[in-house]
């Protein structure tokens, strides 16, 4: 097997389990509420992090600047994660991943706010058809109030702003991608369980909930570690291929758009309508193509 093969391979596996965690976290999140949701999935998450981080990575961090940076992409991170899990008690998985997988948009538009560089023309037209696709998907108000398809457009931004911080903390700055991946789901967990303890009123009816009903921890420990696995192929393609191949990887991950919309309705039979579907499949064959645009 070549080593353009087995990047692919992994490129299209992140893709898959990218897709498949998000059934596991919006299981959870029915079944307590966002703010649970969020520590009993991201408690998992730290401790696969840590493991795989003690296996194959390196805890070492270069100095307080970079711990800084980790803390900031953390609390990005923490607010990106948080408007997403709030859409699934809103919207479709299909939905919310779509909108959220906007994120090169918006880190196109960062990039060109901070360098003045502007996009080529064909990246221009692409953009325009993915915001077409977002009228088509949003217009409709079936799956959820109006105001709940902003949710994944925030985790979109959110995404955009933890891209660009982590390039800086793994490409910069030389931090090993798995010790940032566990110190970034350290913080988040902390966050969120400190704002849990702070605000939630029904701490031990959710906890006696989980206690009653065991397969809520079998879903976070799913969630978790699936979104583990993602981010670790998610990096491998990058080791064996070289730098011209990186916009083929880029589009491989945009597959878990449709991943998400077929794993939602196989496992969560979350059917979406005509206007969305045609809006979903615009959106993603638009980003596809995005990132074999070139520059």
């Amino acid at each position: 097997m070549s080593p353009k093969f087995q990047a692919y391979l992994s490129a299209l596996a992140s893709a898959f389990f990218y897709s498949l965690n998000q059934i596991f976290n919006k299981r959870v999140t029915l079944a307590l509420g966002t703010l649970p949701a969020l520590v009993s999935v991201y408690a998992f998450l730290t401790l696969f992090d840590f493991i795989f981080c003690y296996l194959f990575g390196d805890f070492y961090v270069r100095d307080i600047r970079v711990l800084l940076e980790i803390v900031l992409v953390s609390l990005i991170g923490s607010v990106a994660i948080l408007t997403l899990f709030e859409s699934f008690k809103y919207l479709p998985i299909g939905v919310a991943i779509t909108l959220a997988n906007l994120s090169p948009v918006f880190l196109t538009l960062f990039v060109f706010l901070t360098t003045g560089k502007i996009p080529p023309l064909k990246k221009l037209a692409l953009i325009g058809l993915i915001l077409f696709s977002v009228f088509l998907i949003t217009f409709e108000g079936k799956g959820g109030k109006r105001w709940a398809y902003l949710l994944p457009l925030v985790t979109a931004v959110g995404w955009a702003l933890t891209g660009l911080e982590f390039y800086r903390l793994v490409n910069i700055y030389k931090t090993d991608p798995l010790g940032v991946a566990f110190y970034t789901s350290l913080y988040m967990f902390v966050v969120f369980l400190a704002v849990f303890l702070a605000v939630a009123e029904n701490k031990s009816y959710i906890l006696k909930k989980v206690w009653r009903f065991k397969k809520i921890l079998l879903w976070s420990a799913l969630g978790g570690f699936f979104t583990s696995i993602g981010f670790i192929l998610a990096i491998l393609p990058f080791r064996w291929v070289d730098i011209t191949e990186t916009p083929v990887i880029e589009a491989i991950f945009t597959l878990s758009t449709p991943f998400s919309v077929l794993l939602s309705y196989l496992l969560l039979r979350e059917r979406l309508t005509l206007r969305q579907t045609v809006g979903v499949t615009l959106s993603f064959l638009a980003l596809f193509m995005f990132f074999l645009s070139g520059e």
